[in-house]
């Protein structure tokens, strides 16, 4: 019973948990709900069998762990038909009830046999025992579930659940999946997710909305090894996620987000569509997005970069509250670290505050420009050495100068020129980090040592490794001169390309080398208990993922294709934004990987 459990929790989550923070009384079908839709069961079982099996070679963690976990809990299910899980969000106040449930709707294999089936060899084998209250409506308890179960009859009928306390929300007349989930149906995903709102719900949705982050705050706690001023800083950063997300689920019209499994064209394509209600600051905030052009529109992006980006995001005030909170967070957590860290030594770390403290003075002194404006590439020269250029738009892009004239003092191994070129009004200072440089750095982009900081009124550069200076030059001559080259669709406002081989592995060497540990450990854990669960919430925490051992899987797995490209761009068209990101087979294939990986860790 502990393994079913174990499995049922596996399953259902690894659905769910990524976009259980995006969503949710009323008419039961009317309520705030995120719409999540599989396209259907076997779909599904064939799009992971392609990652897992056929692309990452992992037949027996698919044979003996992935495939029976799944395939436990389709006894008795139409695998051809559409599954509808939706979640809602709770209205009961904020108190340990407050939260979410789930409301899915299960398509049942044709006949009594195929009910019957469904109950007696999936729901309890589990321990969700049912009783007949009247036909087609049962009474679900036990020691997983407690709730209310229909079963909607149509040409594929369904078992539609609902959590204890919420029989409204499967009422008699509720429609069929078909119908009640036909807009993202229609869309051809292998997975959807959907929220559609109405003006008329808005104080509704503000009202859960407001219960459900503090509700989510309450998984924040204080690690063992980090201290208060890292702790703030972390608290801080998740609750302006949860208050972003707060702002979608009550002031969005529509938010769509889709996946498709090409296997045809062997790639993944991800997409999402953003529509706000009229009347909201969401709705004004999305007609800024893509309205003004970049300053670095001119340069154009190479075809097949190792990375290229550009972004062009405007800020509104209720971003700008959220800095203004962030940065001072962030500044005294940065001080923090480099208090901690032994990476400096003792007289080098009040320079480095410095540094920071003009950093941070220089981000809050560019908060009046309204957006993010920047670019990086990263391409590959003849040799096959890497080089770097970026640039930012900043307010006021002589205070790098400042910055730039410190780092011999928090780096006594490295040495700075200050304006040893002008290129236009842009001043090169030029800094010497071949002392004290990892291995990696040199291994990937060459040996010259030299890095390249350019300053000018309004914009900051930077460039480094093979090629480096003749692209920086050439670059800042094409945004000085206003090249006729330049982007004139300023609607996209997020443009990327990847190769993710290239960069997972120097990652990964820099990693190893400096014993560098971002991330730490991650907990997977969904957010809190859903409504109408039962037991222990911390039974629900799946094994810890360590970033260090995944990033190797996928760098393994990269090494042995070379299709390993992701792009993505958002726009924005009249009053929506909308975007799209592709992912080769090589991308799979490492995703293939990792799930094989943590379902071998918690399955097994």
């Amino acid at each position: 019973m502990c393994r079913s459990l174990q499995r049922f929790t596996f399953v259902v989550f690894s659905l769910v948990f990524t976009f259980a923070t995006l969503c949710s009384t009323t008419n039961a079908e009317d309520k705030p709900r995120l719409k999540i839709v599989m396209a259907s069961p076997q779909g599904f079982l064939d799009d992971l069998e392609y990652l897992v099996v056929d692309l990452a070679e992992e037949k027996k963690q698919w044979d003996d762990n992935i495939y029976p976990s799944l395939d436990i809990f389709l006894i008795g299910v139409e695998r051809t038909a559409p599954l509808r899980f939706d979640i809602l969000l709770s209205d009961a106040g904020e108190d340990d009830k407050s939260g979410y449930r789930y409301q899915p709707c299960i398509p049942v294999e044709a006949g009594r046999k195929g009910l019957k089936d469904f109950i007696g060899n999936n729901l309890n084998p589990i321990g969700i025992d049912e009783k007949l209250k009247k036909r087609g409506y049962y009474e679900l308890t036990g020691n997983v579930f407690q709730g209310w179960m229909r079963i909607l009859d149509g040409d594929v009928s369904y078992a539609c659940i609902a959590a204890a306390g919420h029989e409204d929300d499967i009422p008699k007349e509720m429609p069929l999946p078909e119908e009640s989930h036909k807009d993202i149906l229609a869309k051809g995903y292998d997975l959807g997710f959907e929220v559609l709102n109405t003006a008329d719900q808005t104080e509704l949705r503000k009202k859960q909305a407001d219960d459900f982050v503090p509700y989510l705050m309450k998984d924040v706690a204080k690690k063992p090894d980090e201290t208060e001023v890292w702790f703030n800083f972390r608290k801080t950063s998740q609750l302006h996620k949860y208050q972003q997300l707060h702002r979608m689920y009550v002031e969005a019209k529509q938010g769509t987000i889709g996946w498709t499994t090409d296997v045809a064209q062997k790639q993944g394509v991800a997409e999402f569509v953003l529509k706000a209600l009229p009347e909201t600051g969401l709705f004004d905030f999305i007609q800024t997005m893509g309205a003004e052009p970049s300053r670095f529109a001119a340069i154009k992006m190479a075809e097949d970069p190792v990375l290229g980006l550009r972004l062009n995001l405007p800020f509104d005030d209720f971003r700008r509250v959220q800095l203004d909170e962030w940065y001072p967070a962030a500044r005294a957590a940065a001080k923090d670290k480099i208090d901690g860290s032994d990476e400096f030594a003792e007289e080098e770390r009040e320079p480095a505050k410095q540094a920071t403290d003009l950093l941070f003075d220089m981000l809050a002194a560019g908060d009046p420009l309204g957006r993010l404006d920047m670019f990086m590439d990263i391409t590959r020269a003849e040799s096959g050495k890497l080089g770097i250029v970026g640039g930012v738009r900043a307010r006021d892009g002589k205070a790098a100068d400042e910055i730039v004239k410190l780092i011999p003092k928090l780096h006594q191994e490295w040495s700075v020129v200050m304006d040893s070129e002008m290129i236009g009004d842009t001043a090169i200072h030029t800094l010497d980090v071949t002392n004290d440089t990892p291995k990696a750095i040199f291994d990937y982009f060459g040996d010259s040592g030299i890095v390249y900081v350019g300053t000018s009124a309004e914009l900051v550069w930077i460039a480094g490794g093979e090629g480096a200076y003749e692209a920086l030059k050439a670059n800042i001559e094409k945004v000085s001169s206003g090249d006729s080259e330049a982007d004139a669709t300023p609607e996209k406002f997020v443009d990327l390309k990847l190769q993710a081989g290239p960069l997972v592995s120097f990652a990964d060497d820099l990693a190893d080398e400096t014993d560098w540990n971002l991330m730490g450990v991650v907990d997977i854990k969904p957010p809190g208990s859903a409504i109408g669960a039962s037991g222990d919430k911390e039974a629900k925490t799946l094994q810890p993922v360590d970033p260090n051992e995944i990033r190797k899987i996928v760098r393994r797995s990269l090494l042995v294709d070379s299709e390993d490209r992701i792009t993505g761009v958002i726009t924005r068209t009249d009053d929506y934004i909308g975007g799209k990101m592709t992912f080769a087979p090589g991308v799979l294939r490492a995703a293939g990987k990792v799930v094989a990986k943590i379902v071998s860790d918690n399955l097994q």
